[in-house]
């Protein structure tokens, strides 16, 4: 397993759920410094980026761009793929793409949470799920002829209503019928809709692509009541390699919520510093 970790991009001023301060050059050092192995970018539109510059800073720290977040196309812009207003989701299509294709240059996955939308926003439809299928099937498919691989991600009832638990994203998986989907799990958001953490990452299995690491209160670990001796554990027998990703409230403050994820990870990856 590898330790990863969500930073802004250059194109993001703030991200609520993102580490380390400073410039994006900074944040990429320390990332590297403190031992994390590769970054998540949290970015809002492509366009405004120098993706050269992007790509030659992460590989000159000697760090892996694992994956492209999101969030922000949401939580910044309002966009998300499943609503009833036409002109909202052409433009959350076009945006999600162009972040395909910066993904394809980078070498790295995107992850697809509240970007997704409610299916609520579609109003009094016979088949909402279905509309959701073939709207999320689309940019599948794009990213898929471009070499991309597309991460789910449940989230928790209080911010969606649809896919908030990992059989809900298995799911959709199923009906999405694509080789180039998988679930990315978010321990936070599985503490408050699956059953049992342990269960639903073992229902996921080789779909379990990316893990997003946060304790109860959504701090860094340690910090709130989860039990990651047992969460570990069933990653460990599970054969789980990817990454454990940071992705948390910024407290007490960036940098020391940063250092002391990697501070938790490290004997759990088997490493000494």
């Amino acid at each position: 397993m590898k330790a990863g970790v969500v930073v802004c991009g250059p194109d993001v001023a703030y991200g609520p759920l993102a580490l380390l301060s400073g410039s994006f050059e900074e944040k990429v050092r320390k990332a590297a410094g403190l031992g994390y192995d590769g970054l998540e970018l949290l970015v809002r539109d492509p366009a405004g980026l120098d993706w050269a510059a992007v790509k030659a800073t992460v590989t000159g720290a000697g760090l892996e761009l694992r994956q492209v977040v999101t969030g922000e196309l949401f939580g910044a812009d309002g966009l998300c793929l499943v609503t009833a207003d036409a002109d909202l989701q052409r433009r959350a299509e076009q945006r999600t793409r162009a972040v395909i294709d910066l993904a394809a240059y980078l070498g790295a996955m995107v992850n697809i949470g509240r970007l997704r939308g409610r299916l609520e926003l579609l109003g009094p439809v016979p088949d909402a799920w279905g509309i959701a299928v073939e709207r999320l099937g689309r940019v599948v498919s794009y990213a898929a002829e471009r070499g991309v691989c597309i991460t789910i991600e449940p989230v928790n009832r209080y911010e969606t209503d649809f896919v908030m638990s990992a059989a809900d994203g298995m799911r959709l998986i199923r009906d999405l019928r694509a080789d180039n989907v998988g679930l990315m799990l978010d321990l936070f958001h599985m503490n408050i809709e699956d059953d049992s953490i342990e269960a639903g990452l073992r229902s996921a299995g080789d779909r379990l692509w990316h893990l997003h690491i946060a304790d109860s209160n959504r701090r860094y670990p340690g910090s709130g009541h989860l039990d990651f001796d047992s969460v570990f554990a069933t990653l460990q027998e599970m054969g789980y390699q990817g990454y454990i990703s940071a992705e948390m409230r910024p407290l007490p403050d960036p940098d020391t919520a940063a250092a002391k994820t990697i501070e938790f990870l490290r004997p759990r990856l088997g490493r000494r510093h």
